[in-house]
């Protein structure tokens, strides 16, 4: 199940996100340490500054609008819940919403260590678009930006 969050949930979203940074903090731009001191201000401000999907088994995904862009962010899956379809479902979800928001495509930035989120966005039918990157935080590593059509818009789902 899949629903999204609204500025009640701020403190849902934090204690999910925090979850994600402590589990996989390589997957992440920002860190624990940068996180978890914020004040409850500014994660009300994230929850309602973008939109969040939650779902159950326990993953997460957040989405803004730019431009023509729907662009994912923040897109974890627990460990548990890994295999399961829980990252299809929040990018259908991320899809429908951004139909709805007049969206073309949704973009998704990744780093290039990241297999297991490179295979997914590669099943879902993201393809590289643009240059390699490299991350301000760890100079070793770099990311990328995947793109692909927002698919509701095109089958009418």
């Amino acid at each position: 199940m899949i629903r999204r969050l609204d500025a009640a949930d701020w403190a849902l979203l934090r204690d999910v996100r925090l979850r994600a940074l402590a589990a996989d903090p390589d997957a992440f731009g920002p860190t624990l340490d940068g996180e978890r001191d914020l004040a409850a201000d500014r994660w009300r401000e994230r929850v309602t500054g973008a939109a969040w999907f939650l779902s159950h088994p326990l993953g997460l995904v957040g989405a803004t609008r730019e431009d023509d862009d729907a662009v994912l962010s923040g897109m974890w899956v627990s460990p548990t819940a890994r295999g399961q379809g829980v990252g299809r479902l929040l990018v259908g979800a991320v899809d429908a919403w951004a139909a709805g928001q007049g969206a073309t495509r949704l973009v998704a930035r990744v780093f290039d260590d990241n297999a297991p989120a490179l295979g997914l966005w590669a099943a879902l039918g993201f393809a590289v678009d643009g240059p390699v990157v490299v991350s301000r935080r760890d100079p070793s590593r770099t990311w990328r930006t995947w793109v692909r059509p927002v698919v509701a818009a095109t089958t009418g789902s």
